[in-house]
């Protein structure tokens, strides 16, 4: 045989030029006919690993179209930084974006599997940066996308994707924009071993408006900030994007009402006709949403398991979890009447927490417990009180009374009421503890003598939860306490549908 794969005949031998592949690659040494039966095939195990990895690596290209992120060279595909495979199919690596604009992909097919590909977006300080995720298709729970704004990942961690995002189409946007406002954006994709899907294509853009103004206005740059652009709407739609309406359906015009565009930019409805967009009979049985005109002013109310109480004509948001505790606000509060949100501005307070309770007594916002977002995560039994005259907190340390102990607890309710005695208490309902998993404990805090309670309770044996929703009746002067996450039987979690009645004076469960 010579080289090249062919018998000197002439005819074809793909084996033996298997063989002669293999033993050239391997440095033309010794031959697996010479050795025993084991120690042969473990020998022709490693020629055809051999071989396999020759042939993977040498698949021909015949242009450079034919190399998706790199050029062909003497029929083999020359992969730009940070692309790998025969094809250069493959994201595995670092890459730089300094254009306004552009595109991020891990490839054209599916990703590989152990994929470590990392993106850093480089803008100018200060400059927005919006990503759009056009497709998105990883394993989920397995393969993330992470989002980071900053040029590290010491930067505030303000994303983390993974599994499906549905194609989208116009005016159906369900998935929002990611927007960092540093001026850099650091994307870091990872895969596992197994299952690996087709991936993600992500447009981004640095200093553009957002989802290019939903096609219903202009960009235009801002007068007092020039680096910075924003959405100048048409005249029938608002929001930071263009996005939102100010009369849905044009009001039902002219039968069921008129879109009035001159005093707070809403439908005017006929006198048989009522709702946002003038759809609802009058009377109606039916209940519908509405969409307040102003958002937020803090750039950081994105959060999650906070908890808020209505006192007049303000709704009160305290806590919850968010990505980016950097700008986190503690205290917000909303106006019903104008629309408007406003931030506490504290001097002092709390440590951010979420999973707490609020309970409102007068003037005093009480809050209880939940999970302490520090680097040990810790539960706690920490009572604040928010006055909302003065703005300002202050901390209870209890004396605990009677044979409990008070136990800190996340994810659980509370509410105050008077009780026949005249004593007013605060009611804590189950939760979350640390030390004790999901309890079913009742715990009493008295507030006109600063002291905890655990009393002991009759009726029903209950089983405790974390996450439930409770209700306080004064006619009956009961807690209705619904659903929640518990232990099942057989070392098994899950959500269950319960239904629990306590009677606060008798201390009954029903």
């Amino acid at each position: 045989m010579e080289p090249g794969g062919q018998a000197r005949t002439g005819a074809p031998q793909p084996a033996a030029t298997g063989l002669w592949r293999a033993r050239a690659a391997g440095g033309g040494g010794a031959s697996c006919w010479l050795l025993d039966g084991n120690s042969r095939l473990l020998c022709y195990g490693f020629l055809y690993l051999a071989l396999y990895a020759q042939v993977s690596q040498s698949k021909p290209c015949e242009r450079t179209s034919s190399c998706f992120s790199g050029r062909c060279v003497n029929s083999t595909c020359l992969c730009d930084p940070g692309w790998v495979g025969d094809q250069c199919q493959h994201c595995q690596g670092r890459f730089k974006l300094t254009e306004p604009s552009g595109y991020l992909t891990d490839g054209p097919i599916n990703y590989k599997y152990k994929t470590k590909c990392t993106w850093l977006i480089e803008g100018y300080p200060n400059a927005v940066l919006r990503l759009r995720f056009n497709h998105f298709a990883t394993e989920c729970s397995w393969d993330h996308m992470y989002v980071y704004d900053g040029d590290s990942i010491y930067a505030p961690l303000i994303a983390v994707l993974s599994g499906l995002i549905v194609p989208e189409v116009r005016g159906n946007e369900t998935v929002p924009e990611v927007v960092t406002t540093s001026g850099y954006a650091l994307l870091h994709f990872f895969s596992d071993a197994a299952y690996n899907l087709t991936g993600f294509n992500i447009f981004y853009s640095i200093n553009s408006c957002p989802n290019n103004c939903s096609g219903h206005g202009k960009c235009t740059t801002s007068i007092s900030v020039p680096s910075q652009v924003y959405c100048e709407c048409d005249k029938y739609w608002k929001g930071e994007a263009c996005d939102i309406p100010y009369c849905k359906a044009n009001c039902g015009s002219p039968d069921h009402g008129y879109c009035d565009l001159t005093g707070e930019k809403l439908c005017v409805c006929n006198d048989s006709w009522q709702g946002p967009d003038c759809s609802l009979n009058v009377p109606s049985t039916e209940s519908y949403w509405i969409l307040p005109n102003v958002k937020p002013f803090s750039p950081s109310v994105g959060r999650a398991s906070h908890k808020a109480v209505l006192h007049g004509k303000f709704m009160w948001v305290i806590g919850g979890y968010t990505f980016n505790y950097s700008s986190f606000q503690m205290v917000l509060n909303y106006n019903l009447e104008s629309s408007i949100w406003n931030v506490g501005t504290l001097s002092r307070g709390p440590l951010q927490r979420y999973g707490h309770s609020l309970a409102l007594y007068q003037e005093n916002i009480f809050m209880y417990g939940g999970r302490i977002e520090t680097n040990y995560g810790n539960v706690t039994d920490e009572l604040w009180v928010f006055n909302i005259h003065s703005q300002s907190w202050s901390t209870k340390t209890p004396t605990v009374l009677g044979h409990g102990q008070q136990c800190a607890v996340e994810g659980h309710s509370a509410h105050i009421m008077e009780l026949d005695s005249r004593d007013v208490v605060m009611i804590i309902i189950f939760g979350y503890s640390a030390v004790y998993g999901y309890t079913s404990s009742i715990q009493e805090y008295h507030i006109s003598s600063n002291t905890w309670l655990v009393p002991e309770t009759k009726g029903a044996i209950v089983q405790g939860g974390y996450g439930h929703t409770s209700v306080y009746d004064e006619i009956t002067r009961s807690i209705y306490v619904h659903g929640g996450y518990k232990a099942l039987p057989g070392n098994k979690y899950g959500l269950v549908d319960d239904l629990y009645k306590y009677e606060v004076n008798t201390k009954t469960c029903l």
